[in-house]
């Protein structure tokens, strides 16, 4: 049942959205004092974060319904900040977060330590060895700026730890050779240029499966493998949701209210300002400023008035891309009744890797390269790339005793195939499955349920148009000051007390919490210029 909340009626702040960017900005709000009301369209808090029974023939079985690693979060400060483990959060941290897995019986991993993962890498091509080491010494040194403007205001860095970063940096001035082609090669081009081996080439066409893989400047994306060496990949007890729930249980206790089942329609602009929020119920909310965690192109594009934003960015708006790759995700997760197992491939590895434990990929660098060419014809390609995973093999709490969960997730679906997805997600699914079950013991014979949703699937259950999960596209040039379009970075709009937050805005999608970090600090900035605060 929708959750109800009256305790005022015009807060100091109106946060739509409950996932984890917008939960992330009414804790530091209240925090800081100030009187904050969340409102959700869906029934629970979570967003693309969500951890829920989903279905029906397994309803002890809990299900990520969209995110599942987390990365960028862990060069944040806000578990620190929030005091999250006081809420429940606990991290789990998987020391090898990916593997390939060669039709052959033999795999290759990426560890978190990146020599290990070069000396696993040399076993099979030497020089790929040196080759991954060098780049990851690259990727490192890279790390010390671009982690720094990564959790920073893109119009207003930081950059004090910038220039500390960079100077730590330029102590190495060698180790940057690598990049030297990042904005200018192709991913594909760089990796075919500097690897042999088909399974490293596979694991760096699969791991950052951004952008369009054949297409000039898409080499930057590799810089995910700086992250994993630096920070590590983690996932979360209990499933991503327990991200939100602990930062649902860390708003409560300052006083924050929310409320779920309760769909925006429009923004209140009065006199050039927003107002408050018009639900499609018809319930109108005030507050003295609005901040939302939804696509930038359905808040800017569909829920204000005509005239609230200047001519040249309402003109901007529809061009803000979430289907230039002609790629969207395409999601499966089934319930298993028994443990699942990769025997063959576990047997050859003869080390300490579990391989219940990482995501998974099975498809070649060829395969990747086709797929995204496949996208761009319309047509689903096959076999379909993604990754395969256990999350019960990490986490054994998000099922019974002795069951598994199955976790598919491909980003390189196309978003507007020749056909409907009514007709092809079903059999898309099917083949998917087939393909998975040469590597993975009994996920056939074990399943209970499943639930496969296509792109429309998931622009209906997370609000997010083309079903694209990054709101906006992950190009080149919608980062930083240019995320989601010039003039509209800094979480700022033009509409006086309107602010923007989630995937769209700086720095990305994925388990992050930046942006609702920042924009915290924006609208505090904001409301103590103003005065809109109410005193206490």
């Amino acid at each position: 049942m929708p959750s109800v909340d009256n305790r005022s009626s015009t807060p100091d702040v109106v946060i739509v959205g409950a996932g984890h960017n917008g939960l992330t900005a009414g804790c530091y709000l209240t925090k800081a004092g100030l009187d904050v009301l969340i409102i959700e369209a869906a029934n629970t808090v979570g967003g693309m974060t969500s951890t829920n029974a989903v279905l029906d023939r397994a309803p002890h079985h809990r299900i990520n319904e969209g995110a599942m690693d987390s990365s960028l979060w862990r060069t944040t400060t806000i578990a620190h900040d929030l005091d999250l483990a006081r809420y429940g959060l606990v991290e789990l941290e998987i020391e090898t977060p990916y593997v390939f897995l060669d039709a052959d019986g033999s795999s290759l991993a990426i560890h978190r330590d990146p020599v290990r993962t070069a000396e696993e890498i040399s076993r099979f091509n030497p020089s790929d060895g040196r080759a991954y080491l060098e780049l990851a010494n690259a990727l490192d040194a890279a790390m010390n700026v671009v982690v720094p403007y990564m959790n920073s205001n893109p119009v207003r860095p930081d950059v004090r730890s910038i220039l500390s970063g960079a100077g730590k940096s330029a102590l190495h001035p060698t180790r940057f050779g690598p990049l030297a082609e990042f904005m200018t090669s192709s991913q594909a081009e760089y990796i075919d240029t500097r690897f042999q081996d088909h399974r490293i080439k596979s694991l760096l066409a699969a791991v950052p499966c951004f952008a369009p893989i054949s297409e000039d400047g898409t080499a930057w994306v590799l810089i995910y493998f700086g992250i994993i060496h630096r920070y590590g990949v983690g996932r979360f007890e209990g499933g991503t949701g327990a991200i939100t729930d602990a930062l649902h249980r860390c708003f409560s206790a300052q006083g924050g209210k929310l409320r779920t089942g309760a769909p925006v329609a429009k923004v209140l602009v009065e006199s050039g300002r927003a107002a408050g929020v018009r639900l499609e119920s018809g319930e109108e909310i005030r507050a003295r400023a609005v901040i939302t965690t939804n696509n930038v192109k359905t808040v800017l594009g569909d829920w204000l008035p005509d005239g609230a934003l200047p001519k040249r960015t309402a003109d901007r708006v529809p061009f803000i891309p979430t289907a230039s790759s002609h790629a969207s995700s395409f999601k499966i997760d089934i319930a298993l009744s028994g443990r699942a197992t990769l025997s063959g491939h576990q047997a050859n590895r003869h080390d300490d890797v579990d391989l219940r434990k990482p995501a998974i990929c099975v498809t070649t660098f060829d395969d990747h390269v086709d797929a995204w060419a496949a996208c761009a014809r319309g047509e689903v390609p096959d076999p379909l790339p993604g990754f395969l995973i256990l999350p019960t093999g990490m986490d054994p709490t998000q099922a019974p005793d002795g069951q598994d969960t199955f976790w598919f997730w491909s980003g390189i679906s196309p978003v507007h195939p020749s056909q409907p997805w009514s007709k092809l997600a079903v059999p898309t699914a099917d083949r998917v499955l087939e393909q998975a079950g040469k590597y993975i013991d009994g996920l056939s014979e074990l399943e209970i349920d499943r639930r496969v949703m296509s792109p429309v699937d998931i622009e209906a259950r997370f609000r997010a148009p083309d079903g694209n999960v990054y709101h906006v596209d992950p190009v080149a040039t919608r980062f930083g000051p240019l995320r989601p379009a010039p003039g509209l970075a800094g979480y700022r709009t033009p509409v006086d007390g309107l602010f923007i937050s989630g995937a769209s805005t700086h720095p990305s999608a994925g388990i992050c919490g930046v942006p609702g970090q920042q924009v915290a600090r924006v609208v505090q900035r904001a409301l103590k210029d103003r005065r809109w605060r109410r005193s206490r």
